[in-house]
């Protein structure tokens, strides 16, 4: 058992160690495991795109994640990577690793601490290194419906290409709603609100939607829908971005 889950967590850092985020903000509640009766669960995602509109597109991605837990205590890591190429530039990747740390007080309140390390070269963010901390409140909890709504307090260091590196204290406040319509199938919806701290109308607004189907019960298939609203983006990035995009996975 315990090969099994050493093997598995090296297995998802071999293929997916370098991280990748489309938007700026980061959603992991889409990407946390429903499995809560095992010590150790995993998952690798694999997405391909290639679009001609004009001009030819390539995009490809790889993201995985492992759980474990002991007792009240939860770790996750979550690692994404993609690379995008239009016609024949360079490629440009986006990525992020995220550590998150989990203690469970009890069914309705969870403390949680987190690390981050993400870059999205399309929007110019050469790096971001993100510390938080914050509660987690599971507000409803059914067969059908689990709700849940959590908030912290982050420190940033965020260098820009051809910017100066700032450093900034935000809070990430966030809503996220599950609708499991079997257990095969379910829809996420989540919503972040991003502020600085002391200047809310320096602020990150990010949406995103994610429709998960098991067709067996180690392949999945999931499309996920991201929406960001950022009022203070780089210089030449437009303060509204979207993605979608469509992934086959394995789960362990």
């Amino acid at each position: 058992m315990v090969f099994r889950a050493t093997y598995s967590l090296l297995l998802v850092l071999a293929l997916t160690w370098g991280g990748a985020a489309q938007a700026q903000v980061v959603n992991i509640e889409s990407r946390r495991f429903m499995i809560d009766t095992v010590p150790w669960t995993g998952f690798v995602n694999f997405r391909f795109n290639v679009s001609e509109n004009g001009q030819r597109s390539l995009n490809l991605g790889l993201n995985g994640a492992v759980q474990h837990i002991d007792g009240p205590h939860r770790w996750i890591f979550i690692n994404d990577l993609a690379f995008s190429q239009v016609e024949a530039n360079d490629f440009l990747n986006t990525g992020f690793q995220h550590l998150r740390y989990n203690y469970r007080k009890d069914s309705l309140w969870t403390g949680e601490a987190f690390a981050q390390a993400q870059y999205n070269k399309p929007l110019k963010l050469d790096l971001r290194l993100t510390l938080g901390a914050g509660p987690r409140l599971t507000a409803l909890n059914t067969r059908k419906w689990q709700v849940n709504l959590g908030t912290a307090l982050m420190l940033e260091r965020e260098t820009i290409t051809d910017g100066p590196v700032e450093v900034a204290g935000r809070s990430s406040s966030y809503a996220a709603v599950t609708l499991k319509f079997s257990a095969m199938v379910s829809l996420t919806g989540v919503v972040y609100y991003q502020p600085k701290v002391f200047d809310a109308s320096d602020h990150r607004v990010a949406l995103e939607g994610a429709f998960l189907v098991h067709v067996t019960k180690r392949i999945t298939m999931e499309s996920r829908m991201n929406l960001l609203r950022d009022t203070e983006p780089p210089e030449g990035v437009t303060g509204l971005t979207y993605s979608w995009t469509n992934m086959f996975g394995y789960r362990f």
